[in-house]
C-alpha cells in the first residue's frame, strides 16, 4: 500500500483514539468509588493516585489527536504538527504506563481488565508511533 494511501486511515485512527481517550474518563470518573476500589487498587495501593494524574495531559493528548485528525483528512500543514505533537504524547503515555505495570506486576495474573489495560497501551504506543512515522512520510503531501 502507498503511504499515501495512509493518512486518511491515520485520521480515521487518530479520532478513534481522541473519542477513546474522552469515553475512558467518562467512564473512570462515572463510578470514582469503585475506581478506588477496583482490581488494580486492590493490587497496588500507588494505582488509584497514579492513575487520576492523568486526565490533563490525556486531554492534551486527545485535543492533538483530534486536531491532527481534522489536519491530516483536510491534508493541511496543521495536521503534521499535531500528528507529530500528538504522536509523541501517545508514545509518552504509553510507555509510562507499560513501565509503571511492569514495575508494580499489574500485567499478571490475567484478568479482564489487565487485558484492557495492556490493549490499551498497546495501542496508545503503536497509533503514536505510526502518527509520527506516515505524518512525517507524507509531509510534503500535507503542504510541508
Amino acid at each position: 500500500m502507498n503511504t499515501t494511501n495512509l493518512i486518511k486511515p491515520l485520521a480515521g485512527l487518530l479520532l478513534l483514539t481522541a473519542v477513546g481517550i474522552g469515553l475512558f474518563w467518562t467512564l473512570f470518573f462515572a463510578d470514582l468509588p469503585a475506581q478506588r476500589d477496583s482490581y488494580f487498587a486492590s493490587r497496588c495501593p500507588a494505582w488509584f493516585h497514579w492513575e487520576i494524574s492523568f486526565p490533563l495531559a490525556d486531554t492534551w493528548t486527545a485535543v492533538t489527536a483530534f486536531l491532527a485528525a481534522v489536519g491530516l483528512w483536510q491534508k493541511r500543514p496543521y495536521g503534521l504538527l499535531f500528528s507529530l505533537v500528538s504522536g509523541g504524547a501517545m508514545v509518552f503515555l504509553g510507555l509510562i504506563d507499560i513501565l509503571f505495570f511492569l514495575q508494580n506486576g499489574l500485567y499478571f495474573p490475567l484478568h479482564s481488565e489487565v487485558i484492557v489495560e495492556a490493549l490499551i497501551h498497546i495501542w496508545l504506543t503503536a497509533i503514536g508511533l505510526a502518527a509520527i512515522a506516515v505524518s512525517w512520510s507524507q509531509r510534503r503531501q500535507l503542504g510541508c
